[in-house]
């Protein structure tokens, strides 16, 4: 249904031209007339003092005039802090079905459960672009790519507004790392802003101009996002935004500057706290700056259709069986097939038994941590999901083989001994985060387990060194975690086992914990030398906790009993994620890749389930038959991965990241490029992100961009090519065709090479198409190319470079079937 109204031009542009200059700009040509007009006509019946309260979300001093309270939800992934709602993939996911309209269909489902649930204001989608692999929140974006990221962006934003939400499109921009986040200073030139980071964003905003966009955390070029000029030019002039812009939860430095600079709903700054009645006016911000923003939320309301549909109260289950099914066919759809080898899967007739191996029960992770964690409630969980589908006809086994990335049990003092003899280890305790000079205490603490400083009258950062010995009861490998706030690190007889840092253990949202993992081999009554050290500097101020864990058993030869007695072995491997985390290391974590070699040896045909955030290490990859990326499904993890397992469902997801062969492959290789050196962070690869600085390195990645195998084989036929100057687009056409047994999907992706004189990257993905085929069928496909995704920054402003262009239907970024050249200009 289409709840607008419209004017005709001739109408609207009266309309226009009798309202307060601030209502001309031309930034607001597409508005929709009749939000528009409403909204003049309520703000002139607002005093200062209520549009103040308004843009200050102070919605109690408000009310009388009608206007809604704005109820928020983060909504990335469906609805996090429910119960009885919809988990779906994550967004990483999402990007990885290539497919708009699952994303429209996934949002119509997050939008009616959110209006369902008593909410008005979807926080979502959220469209970061990946830069990296250690981006601790890659999973809740969508990829590294501008407009796979921008289309299924629009689409996510059209279908949660259809019904009767309003969306906060986020984090514009720039926002690739959690590393420093609220205050590191994103070092980007124009060009990469315009191009690639900004790109998502115009493409969401030009579809629903009267969203909302919430503003990221960094610094771009100097200045915080939430008070750069620059950056809301490019917002709501360039981009044509109506609705409102609104900062990201404790971001910025200075509410009043940012309100003055271009934040509209300011509300919502620096710690949380509401900026003080009176801060907005008598001359703190300018009146017509006031009535600008005041306008925008109105706008964003109206046009979205908060005032004539209220909130209702919250209903207790809002997850309808379609919405499970969405989730369960969204988890298929994302499901990427890396690798397969002799046919190892599907799992056929065949395999008459079946090892699974790893986190495959509850412990499977369905979701990042922190503000787009959503519950899946009652789900099927991977292994009781192959079990129902393998019935009798296999025998399947579960051995656990590896705890996963989670926290390990506290070592006891039992095994522990100071230097004099005493259960525990000799803790030392310093004043700063260097942990030298003089100890402010010293002390034989039994374990190392806190979540408080530990001794009183320490400073507010300060530092400590834990000694003594372990004694180990059993011989062979042994896992060791800190769970830290703050940065920690662990050796045993010199060698460094563990180190890193973690902003805080757990996320305040959670649900999960942020481990760091690793391993040594020891053996039973040997003591080792221990030495543990840690600060708290890098903690969420004012906070500390270390817990040193183990598990001196390992589950790994039990794993491998359990594979070498079956015909197939399956390993589920996984890696925490989330929000005020990011990956120091690119390898899985703990034993995991230990316990895939392992089983690898005794079963030819093993197969590895990636549940990860994104790229990870695969050193054992020439070791195993098969490889699948299963990302986090949500509520239908279990129940997707035993229908690609089993062929009863093509795996149909390709990459929307870049997998490197190895950490020093990609952007953000060097410290002042990742972290980034005293306190900037510097992008000097430009716009050249994933496989376009791999392109332009001629680095070859382990996996590329739009990576994915099917179940079947398709041909791509000769590439057709046209461009219309009058509608600005290019139109590309290709036949595919089944060349296989059996029904699979498809995802052409159209590549385009420009000028020389454009002086790009070597191709940049410009259009893409899903398709699903009986065997031996084909269809004819035809996708559109906007003049705007093949233009470049140039001298102030987006232009089209006259001259040839190679349009370039491919499989994957490194995989072309097809070309076609045409010139443009």
């Amino acid at each position: 249904m289409n709840r607008r109204t419209f004017l005709s031009a001739a109408a609207f542009t009266a309309l226009a031209a009798s309202m307060a200059p601030a209502m001309t700009d031309p930034a607001f040509a597409a508005s929709d007339p009749t939000a528009r007009d409403r909204a003049a006509a309520l703000l002139a019946r607002m005093t200062a003092d209520e549009k103040e309260a308004l843009v200050r979300c102070d919605f109690a001093a408000v009310a009388h005039l009608g206007i809604p309270a704005l109820a928020m939800v983060d909504a990335s992934a469906g609805l996090r802090g429910e119960s009885g709602v919809t988990a779906f993939p994550v967004p990483l996911a999402q990007a990885a079905a290539f497919d708009e309209d699952l994303a429209r269909r996934i949002g119509e489902a997050i939008g009616t459960e959110g209006r369902a649930k008593g909410y008005n204001n979807a926080l979502g989608p959220t469209i970061d672009l990946t830069r990296t692999w250690h981006f601790g929140r890659q999973a809740e974006a969508m990829g590294e790519d501008p407009v796979l990221a921008g289309r299924l962006g629009a689409a996510l934003t059209v279908a949660i507004q259809s019904t009767y939400m309003a969306a906060t499109v986020k984090h514009f921009t720039g926002y690739t790392q959690e590393v420093n986040r609220f205050f590191t200073d994103t070092r980007v030139a124009d060009r990469a802003l315009y191009e690639f980071y900004e790109a998502p964003f115009r493409r969401v905003i030009a579809a629903a101009p009267a969203t909302s966009v919430m503003m990221a955390y960094p610094k771009i070029n100097g200045t915080f996002a939430t008070r750069n000029a620059g950056l809301f030019d490019d917002l709501k002039k360039k981009m044509g935004l109506q609705g409102y812009t609104v900062p990201d939860f404790w971001a910025g430095d200075d509410q009043v500057a940012a309100a003055r600079a271009g934040i509209d709903l300011a509300g919502l700054g620096p710690g949380g706290v509401q900026i003080p009645a009176g801060s907005l006016t008598g001359g703190a911000i300018p009146a017509a700056r006031l009535d600008d923003a005041a306008r925008r939320i109105l706008v964003t309301m109206y046009a979205n259709g908060l005032f004539d549909h209220p909130v209702t109260a919250p209903a207790a289950d809002v997850s309808t069986r379609a919405h499970k099914d969405l989730a369960h066919e969204a988890a298929v759809a994302s499901t990427v097939l890396l690798a397969n080898r002799a046919g190892a899967l599907p799992l056929t007739g065949s395999v008459k038994s079946l090892a699974v191996i790893g986190p495959a029960g509850t412990d499977t992770f369905t979701g990042v941590s922190g503000s787009s964690h959503v519950d899946p409630g009652t789900w099927t969980t991977p292994l009781d999901a192959i079990r129902a589908r393998a019935g009798n006809a296999v025998r399947v086994t579960h051995a656990q083989g590896t705890k996963g990335d989670l926290p390990l049990t506290a070592v006891p003092a039992a095994v522990l001994r100071t230097a004099a003899g005493a259960a525990g280890l000799t803790g030392a305790y310093y004043s700063g985060a260097d942990a030298t000079g003089t100890p402010v205490a010293t002390r034989t603490d039994p374990t190392v387990d806190f979540t408080a400083a530990p001794v009183d009258g320490l400073p507010q950062v300060w530092s400590a060194r834990w000694t003594g010995t372990l004694t180990p009861t059993t011989t062979g490998l042994h896992r060791f975690s800190l769970l830290t706030s703050g940065t920690a690190a662990l050796k045993i007889d010199g060698k460094d086992v563990v180190s890193g840092t973690r902003q805080m253990a757990r996320f305040f949202l959670g649900p999960y914990d942020y481990p760091l993992q690793g391993t040594a081999e020891l053996t039973a009554g040997r003591a080792v030398r221990v030495e543990i050290t840690y600060h708290n500097a890098t903690a969420e101020r004012g906070s500390s906790g270390l817990t040193f864990g183990w598990q001196p058993d390992s589950l790994i030869p039990a794993a491998v009993a359990a594979a070498r007695a079956a015909d197939a072995a399956v390993v589920l491997v996984n890696r925490v994620a989330g929000e005020g985390m990011d990956h120091a290391q690119y390898a899985l974590p703990g034993d995991q890749d230990r316990l895939i070699r392992a089983v690898a040896a005794v079963n030819p045909r093993t197969v590895v389930v990636l549940n990860t955030d994104g790229p990870v290490a695969t050193p054992w990859l020439d070791d195993v038959e098969a490889v699948v990326q299963a990302w986090y499904g949500g509520r239908g993890a279990g129940t997707a991965l035993a229908a690609v397992l089993f062929g009863d469902s093509d795996p149909s997801g390709r990459l929307p990241v870049t997998f490197p062969a190895d950490a020093t492959q990609g952007p953000g290789t060097t410290p002042a490029t990742y972290p980034g050196t005293n306190g900037a962070v510097s992008y000097d690869e430009g716009a050249a992100v994933g496989y376009r600085f791999y392109d332009a390195r001629k680095q070859e990645p382990r996996f590329p961009f739009g990576h994915g195998l099917s179940y079947t084989t398709f041909a791509h036929g000769s590439l057709e090519a046209a461009y219309d100057p009058a509608a600005r687009q290019v139109t590309v056409a290709v036949t595919v065709t089944n060349t296989g047994r059996r029904q699979g999907t498809e995802v052409v992706q159209v590549y385009a090479t420009l000028p020389a004189a454009a002086a790009a990257e070597p191709r940049r993905l410009v259009a893409f198409g899903k398709v699903t085929l009986p065997a031996a069928g084909s269809r004819r496909l035809t996708l559109t190319v906007p003049v705007q995704d093949l233009e470049v920054w140039t001298s102030g402003a987006m232009t089209l470079t006259r001259g040839r262009y190679t349009f370039a239907t491919a499989r994957s970024s490194r995989d072309v079937t097809a070309q076609r050249t045409l010139v443009l200009g």
